[in-house]
């Protein structure tokens, strides 16, 4: 696990759905680092996860998440997961993760569920990035609420345009890469706007990070539970071993320094999953650079191309099951992560019996109803606005909370129920 800035405080808390911090986390990161710690998630936590529809939008790469999570499952039914591949997303339920890439049109269509996006659908124009918008406010709106949600990488940062043009005199290697839609075509691409002058392109990183970071504001500014995370790319295919590979890995590299910029941010890191195996060797190879400077970046590891029985069958992500089962476990630890666990206590503080909460309507116009359960008797109702400015704070009563909202203005607040050395915390939204 990487923290990058800050320490959060630690809670002996059991987070139900509509978990929501009351001052922003630092950078949680899964990364190679993360992968052994999937089996430490506290089972309380995980069935947090198995409340959650997530998201990962992309083409034949996505596929390894999927295909890793259904592995995982399979040889630990903890890990329940159901993964839809066309149709109808699911609805709600408690009982398994509901995983998908499905979203609610895309470039060439404004509506009707999709289960194929590019970086045409990402990043890459304007259309992209309002019909990604549409889609979360669709679900969120719709009974689909969105637990989290990113971009899975295909070849987009290396394939159809290979290396060329004049090196970049910062990194001294030629950009590469293609972007389906963009304003100039599907051109190689760089950084940030200064690389137009190299590529011919108008789309660079920042383009991805900039329509990755609109959709964060998004879900915040209209009070949608969905997390958005960030993702890097592929190290797979031989060809991107050289030059190639030393531009991919420079622009991976470029995501982890934004996420690493502010507080609150998410990176599932897929290439630094896959450069390391599971005895904890990382590959490395090098490449000359345009000033004759050796550059040492990492690469996929071979392990992560073998499947469990030690071959390697094409299923349609490029890699072995090996490394698909890695990106499951750092997944779930990711998004058990988003549920409110700390990643480092096991559960021991955690109530045996912890309270079944009902809170509703959530966006809430008038009053709010808040029902425990009979195992409650003591405890304290807090309601604070998201400056965490206390507005109410009351004692529990036995059969049930009703908060008037008449009054306030419109907005996000947290409910913080505090009993038997538990403390719970909702986000909801007034309307």
């Amino acid at each position: 696990m990487k923290i990058l800035t800050g320490i959060l405080p630690i809670l002996s808390v059991v987070f139900l759905l509509n978990v929501f911090p009351l001052a922003s986390p630092a950078q949680i990161v899964a990364d190679h680092t993360v992968v052994a710690d999937f089996d430490k998630i506290p089972q309380s936590y995980l069935n947090e996860v198995k409340k959650m529809w997530v998201i990962l939008a992309g083409e034949s790469h996505s596929k390894g998440y999927r295909i890793g999570c259904q592995l995982l499952e399979n040889l630990d039914p903890r890990y329940q997961v159901s993964i839809k591949e066309s149709g109808t997303p699911e609805g709600y339920t408690d009982q398994h993760l509901r995983f998908s890439r499905a979203t609610w049109g895309d470039y060439t269509n404004a509506s009707g569920w999709i289960y194929n996006y590019g970086e045409e659908d990402w990043f890459t124009n304007e259309t992209a990035v309002a019909r990604t918008k549409a889609h979360l406010t669709y679900c969120n709106t719709h009974n689909l609420a969105i637990a989290a949600m990113g971009f899975g990488w295909c070849w987009d940062m290396t394939g159809n345009n290979w290396p060329s043009g004049t090196p970049d005199p910062v990194y001294q290697v030629r950009w590469a890469g293609r972007t389906e839609y963009g304003p100039e075509g599907s051109r190689r691409w760089g950084l940030d706007a200064g690389d137009f002058d190299l590529t011919g392109n108008s789309v660079s990183m920042d383009t991805y990070l900039d329509a990755t970071q609109q959709y964060e504001n998004h879900c915040a500014s209209n009070g949608y539970p969905t997390k958005i995370f960030y993702t890097t790319g592929p190290v797979d295919a031989n060809e991107n071993l050289g030059e190639n590979g030393y531009q991919r890995h420079i622009k991976h590299q470029y995501i982890r320094n934004f996420v690493a910029s502010s507080p609150g941010r998410y990176l599932f890191d897929y290439d630094d999953i896959l450069c390391w195996s599971d005895a904890g060797e990382r590959r490395e190879i090098t490449w000359t650079d345009y000033a004759g400077v050796t550059q040492t970046f990492q690469a996929i590891h071979a392990d992560n191309m073998l499947d469990m029985d030690g071959t390697y069958t094409e299923d349609g992500d490029h890699i072995g099951q090996r490394g698909a089962l890695r990106l499951a476990k750092a997944f779930w630890w990711m998004l058990a992560r988003m549920a409110g666990w700390d990643g480092e206590t096991l559960g021991v503080n955690e109530t045996d019996k912890p309270c079944r909460v009902t809170i509703q309507p959530n966006p809430v116009s008038d009053y709010l109803a808040v029902r425990l359960d009979d195992s409650v008797r003591n405890g304290s109702l807090v309601l604070t606005d998201m400056n965490g400015r206390e507005i109410l704070n009351r004692p529990l009563a036995e059969t049930g909370n009703g908060i008037d909202m008449r009054g306030f203005s419109d907005g996000m607040y947290i409910v913080k129920l505090i009993f038997d050395d538990t403390m719970q915390l909702h986000k909801i939204v007034k309307n």
